[in-house]
């Protein structure tokens, strides 16, 4: 019996898309990002407000600069405790850590040290490096990556509102210019994280059953956590161009940020109307932008990603700078010009930059992962808020004014705009590589594997030895001339048989021919194989042979059938163009299957496309259908237009095309998949999969085939459209006949995506769906929805998207009306 999920539950629900037992995990962490961020947001309104009281904006560089050189110490630190402890205890001992730290801070500051703010400023950044980075880690430990996107809107909103109070906190509460008692409450804020902390360890091993993750460091893929010191998260950067491309986007970002925020604090400082009352007006600020922040991640981020995809919303943040800094260059410097580019700056660098910056995380795997942000998230954070501080020091030496160092950072934003476009391109190979190829076409690796011409000619050598010494003669002599008489071969016929002698074929020529010579089962068959070629094309042979045929095909008895044959494989050994060529028109239409399908095989050997037509109409039969298909396959392209005649006759009934349709695959030329092409929008309803799969083998043996686009989406539609109309008339539980046809319409529609993208990733994604495990069909998704665009993914979401059985009713029956409004 199914529990009723509880009114709380209900609640969260009514939010964001929650599944059983994940309420208490999702609350725990909204808690804990409200409390780190509460607490920080006390500790940056006193960081700056006592920087710029004790040192001025002038000095800020040299705050930017000894923040990324002791970054570097801290990583190392973290990095070795992150190997050696438990998860739960190196968060539970930072947050002591800080806890402890803030109080000396909060007495320290009754002795109004002048270069104490310089140390406050470069710890509150350490704070915020390490806290932070710890929370995401949690988060990456907690969930996969589809459960981190459906949840992350409602713990993260926790961040932004932990924000919003303790700013407003620090702005009601501040009696001063720079109140230090504030830092109580933000230390009080600390205390109560590490409930939080533990709470959260207790839900995951209750979830799991076994030690939570978010206690310890997860194991790589393929064997234990590797070394975590600071050379080692390095190294696993630069190693990794993916990762290489986000620090560098990352690293100019900060640097850019790094300018704002020099930027606006200049105006700041300057701004008389906010003489003595900085701490609260950092208090109120830094409240509003949270307030914003909360309103942007909650109505349009989620959409935006959605929207517009991964690559725009990952460009939105330094486009909009470009526009707010362009008026700062042109437009005199002013108050609201200051708070309108910081403003901008952090309400997208807190949303839709940093939830596509931990997007770009999800494909990367967990060993790598926790190097990478422990590297980037810690230590290139700062060190890039370093860089940008020489920066602005070479720059300031020079007192340019906040004109030239607008246009400066318009600059830098261009190269951080270039990176991120390669870093979002990027990001679909990396994906890819979490997505295990399952499987190949059979067929596919039957070709490339094994010849089966080689294979069909040795058993029908080894079945004619029983039937006749002329016919296994025959055989060899076939493999011999096409180097295919490998001495293993021979050991296994001379085993089984003894020496063949090659006389045995001068029976065809009755007393009256010359013997041939004995086989050369162990001499060079060079000189061999050039004497019966000799044989063969010698005129008095030839006519010798045409009279055996004829008396051979006069005499249609029973106990006639292995000369007919003879007859019908020895012509097919014959050059081209000998004349003795023509008895096989009456060979083709033998009783015999066996005749026939020597028949067809040596009129495929002359080339003589007057043959075609007969083999074609073998392929109504079942029981010759294969040997037709082989021996057409042998005239090439030449014959494809002939194939496409009957193709699209009307009056031709389904098998012959499905005959055909299988031919035309198995040539795998350009010239016989434009002709397939040809009948996507006109193919008969009950030939659709058969055609669409024969594209796609003919795809899979010949990558270098292309199709027309256009006719392929059109397909593409009709191809949804059956599967919609079917599953809304089954509303939503189809039958498992039904189900059986959503099967077949399912490979359809993901063969005709190859067609249009890359056929690797279309296959990769397809199979993860269909067998793979939670997370692969979470990446299989992840891959999708980057590489495929709007149309493409508006017509198949409602198919492919995670959903419950109402909304998936109802979002194909509004693409379903979308779909027949298009196609009239």
């Amino acid at each position: 019996m199914t529990t009723r999920p509880g009114r709380f539950h209900r609640l969260l629900a009514s939010v964001v898309e929650l599944k059983p037992g994940e309420d208490k995990i999702v609350i725990l962490l909204f808690f804990y990002f409200f409390l780190i961020t509460a607490a920080y947001s006390i500790i940056k309104s006193l960081r700056v407000a006592s920087y710029l009281e004790s040192l001025g904006a002038d000095k800020l560089p040299l705050a930017y600069l000894l923040t990324a050189i002791l970054i570097g110490f801290v990583v190392a630190l973290h990095s070795r405790l992150q190997a050696s402890i438990p998860r739960v205890n190196l968060i539970i001992f930072s947050l002591t850590f800080f806890i402890l730290s803030t109080l000396v801070f909060w007495f320290l500051f009754s002795f109004n040290w002048t270069w104490l703010p310089l140390a406050y400023y470069v710890w509150a950044n350490v704070f915020l490096a390490v806290t932070i980075t710890q929370f995401w880690i949690v988060v990456n430990d907690l969930f996969n990556p589809r459960e981190a996107k459906r949840l992350v809107g409602l713990f993260g909103s926790g961040g932004i509102l932990g924000g919003i109070f303790g700013g407003e906190a620090t702005g009601l509460l501040a009696r001063s210019n720079v109140d230090y008692g504030l830092l109580l409450m933000a230390s009080g804020f600390l205390v109560a994280c590490i409930p939080v902390v533990y709470l959260l360890a207790g839900q995951q091993k209750r979830k799991q059953g076994q030690t939570p993750r978010v206690q310890s460091e997860p194991a790589a893929p393929d064997g234990p956590p590797g070394p975590m010191g600071f050379r080692d998260c390095l190294k696993t950067v630069r190693s990794n161009r993916y990762l290489q491309l986000m620090a560098a986007g990352i690293a100019l970002s900060l640097v850019v940020s790094t300018f704002i925020d020099w930027q606006f604090n200049k105006v700041v400082e300057g701004a008389s109307a906010l003489e003595n009352r900085l701490t609260s007006f950092y208090g109120h600020f830094n409240a509003g932008l949270l307030l914003l922040a909360f309103f942007v991640q909650i109505f349009l981020t989620s959409r935006f990603i959605q929207r517009f995809g991964l690559r725009l919303s990952f460009l939105i943040y330094p486009l909009v700078l470009v526009g707010v800094l362009t008026g700062l260059a042109i437009l005199p410097a002013s108050l609201l010009l200051a708070l309108t580019l910081k403003g901008t700056d952090k309400s997208l660098s807190y949303t839709l930059n940093q939830s596509v910056r931990e997007l770009l995380y999800i494909p990367v795997s967990p060993d790598i992962k926790y190097k990478a942000k422990v590297f980037i998230d810690m230590f290139l954070n700062r060190f890039a808020k370093g860089l940008g501080a020489i920066m602005l020091l070479a720059l300031l030496s020079f007192r340019p004014g906040l004109r030239l160092i607008s246009l400066v950072t318009i600059f830098l934003i261009l190269a951080w705009v270039a990176i991120n476009i390669l870093v979002t391109r990027e990001y679909s190979s990396v994906v890819k590589k979490k997505l295990k190829k399952k499987w190949e076409r059979a067929d596919r690796v039957v070709t490339e594997q094994v010849d089966l011409d080689y294979i069909k000619l040795v058993f029908d050598a080894m079945e004619n030895q029983s039937r006749s010494q002329e016919l296994f003669a025959m055989d060899l002599f076939d493999l011999s001339r096409q180097d295919k008489l490998s001495p293993e071969l021979k050991r296994l016929i001379a085993d089984r048989s003894g020496a063949v002698s090659g006389t045995s074929l001068a029976t065809l020529f009755e007393e009256e021919a010359a013997p041939f010579p004995d086989w050369p089962w162990t001499s060079n068959q060079q000189s061999f194989k050039q004497e019966v070629e000799e044989i063969l094309a010698d005129s008095s042979y030839r006519e010798l042979l045409k009279n055996y045929i004829n008396r051979v095909l006069a005499e249609k008895k029973p106990g006639t059938e292995v000369a007919r044959m003879e007859a019908a494989r020895i012509l097919g050994l014959m050059r081209p163009n000998s004349q003795l060529a023509e008895e096989l028109t009456e060979l083709l239409e033998d009783e015999s299957r066996e005749v026939s399908r020597l028949a067809m095989d040596s009129a495929s050997r002359t080339g003589d496309r007057e043959y075609v037509h007969a083999i074609i109409r073998k392929l109504k039969e079942a029981s010759t259908r294969e040997d037709a298909a082989r021996s057409l396959l042998n005239y090439g392209s030449r014959i494809a237009g002939t194939l496409s005649d009957y193709l699209g006759d009307e009056t031709e009934d389904l098998e012959l095309k499905r005959a055909i349709i299988s031919v035309l695959s198995r040539l795998a030329t350009q010239e016989a998949a434009d002709f397939l092409a040809m009948e996507l929008p006109r193919t008969p309803p009950d030939l659709d999969y058969e055609l669409i799969d024969a594209l796609d083998r003919m795809r899979s043996l010949n990558p270098e085939i292309s199709l027309p686009v256009e006719t392929v989406r059109l397909k593409l539609a009709s191809e949804v459209r059956k599967y919609y109309q079917v599953f809304i008339k089954a509303g939503g539980q189809p039958e498992p006949d039904q189900e059986k046809q959503l099967a077949g319409w399912l490979v359809s529609i993901f063969q005709l995506l190859g067609f249009i993208y890359h056929p690797d990733d279309i296959s990769r994604a397809y199979q993860n769906l269909k067998t793979g495990t939670k997370d692969a069909a979470a990446y299989a998704l992840e891959l999708l929805e980057n590489i495929l665009i709007k149309a493409d993914k508006d017509l198949l979401w409602p198919l492919l998207e995670d959903l419950t059985p109402t909304e998936r009713l109802k979002k194909m029956q509004a693409m379903l009306m979308e779909i027949n409004k298009d196609q009239g």
